[in-house]
């Protein structure tokens, strides 16, 4: 099955030791590891012997003999190519990847450092909002040693008022430190069903970018890399044309 078992009373524990002890609000940003990251190598692995493994010429976030290779991926997939070149061949690999599903956003004042009143986002994260993201490994995917794991989170996200696009200097800004709070789900994409599984298409209906994109609500770039990772894995299949735009469905293969 693609989702994965969930221990929230052991992920609430190592969110709270890192946000009250190692990463404490005042000292928001100052450690090289951000918090999102820390707390996720924990939560996957607290042995000190497993994390920061020596592989192939590369540090590995976690390496375990029995389940392989875990990488925290908590920005774009782009700067993992050389990684999965290198691992891929040797090790099953998982790449983790957290969702906020409900995020709270606090605005950082630059010069005083005055943290302003925590709200909620109105953006709720999906577990298929990986899909676009995974147009930058695309060629990895149908690899049997990769697994793509997303992880729907509630986070704290701190913002420094520091853009330059609008008067609320908050267009542009600069994301300073994210803080999870909770832990929902985790799902394992590793073969076309577990993307198929997402979908909210029968087998046997057929739709275009568009009709994907509401389903979605995702745009442009977005849908356009979602449909091209869907063809890659063998999830959809394109069967034609409906006016000047392609039509699609889910594989039968």
């Amino acid at each position: 099955m693609p989702f994965v078992d969930v221990n929230r009373p052991r992920f609430l524990r190592l969110a709270y030791k890192a946000a009250t002890l190692d990463h404490a609000r005042y000292n928001i940003g100052t450690y090289k590891e951000k918090t999102l990251h820390l707390v996720l190598k924990n939560y996957f692995s607290e042995s000190r012997t497993e994390q920061e493994v020596s592989l192939s010429g590369y540090i590995a976030d976690i390496y375990r003999t029995d389940k392989g290779i875990i990488e925290i991926q908590t920005s774009g997939f782009a700067s993992m190519k050389d990684k999965l070149e290198a691992f891929l061949p040797l090790y099953p690999v998982t790449i983790v990847y957290p969702i906020p599903k409900v995020k709270w956003v606090s605005w950082i004042e630059p010069e005083s450092g005055e943290i302003g009143k925590r709200n909620r986002s109105p953006k709720t994260g999906k577990l298929f909002d990986v899909i676009p993201e995974l147009i930058f490994i695309k060629d990895y995917l149908k690899n049997p040693n990769l697994t793509v794991r997303a992880v729907l989170l509630e986070i704290d996200e701190y913002r420094m008022l520091n853009g330059r696009r609008s008067r609320s200097r908050k267009r542009g800004s600069t994301r300073f430190e994210r803080i999870p709070v909770d832990l929902f789900e985790i799902y394992d994409f590793k073969n076309p069903a577990d993307y198929i599984s997402l979908l909210p298409f029968d087998a046997a209906v057929e739709f275009t970018a568009s009709e994907l994109s509401s389903a979605f609500k995702f745009r442009g770039r977005d849908v356009s890399a979602m449909i091209r990772v869907l063809m890659e894995v063998g999830a959809i299949e394109r069967i034609g044309k409906r006016g000047r735009s392609y039509v699609y469905r889910i594989s039968d293969k």
